[in-house]
């Protein structure tokens, strides 16, 4: 299933980042960061397509994707704690900045997940809309952290 290659993926990248004896021949047969981007973002985009009747799905998909975020966000603030003494006073400020707006993105979302779960059938089409709406927030504030 593909969340378990997320999570494995989330695992290697973790390994990537934080070992610098990493030969680049083997770096290059290992899943990127880039690729966890994109699984993540697949998986939470499909929780926007179930219908009413995988609400179940819908909410294992959506639960797996936030553990996935949240190491993510986990792995970006212990890159900044490791990196702080090296940072100048600007890019510590823009970086933790980055890193604190991407954590209340996501806990946004896992509000509105919090929605999808308590909701009733009649309200799933908008609970899933708040849904996508809270993720595309997401999104945006990740592809802005990774542009700085």
């Amino acid at each position: 299933m593909y969340f378990k290659r997320i999570i494995a993926a989330s695992a290697l990248t973790g390994a990537i980042l934080f070992s610098g004896a990493i030969h680049a021949q083997e770096a290059s047969d290992l899943i990127t960061s880039e690729e966890v981007k994109t699984d993540i973002s697949q998986a939470m985009e499909a929780v926007g397509k179930y219908s009413v009747q995988e609400k179940d799905e819908a909410l294992a998909a959506a639960r797996e994707g936030l553990q996935d975020l949240d190491a993510e966000i986990d792995r970006r603030e212990a890159a900044l704690r490791e990196s702080w003494d090296s940072l100048e006073d600007g890019a510590r400020d823009e970086y933790a900045e980055a890193v604190t707006d991407l954590r209340a993105a996501r806990n946004h979302l896992g509000e509105r997940v919090g929605a999808l779960e308590a909701g009733s059938e009649d309200a799933w089409g908008d609970l899933k809309a708040g849904f996508t709406s809270a993720y595309a927030d997401f999104k945006a504030r990740w592809e802005e952290a990774d542009s700085e």
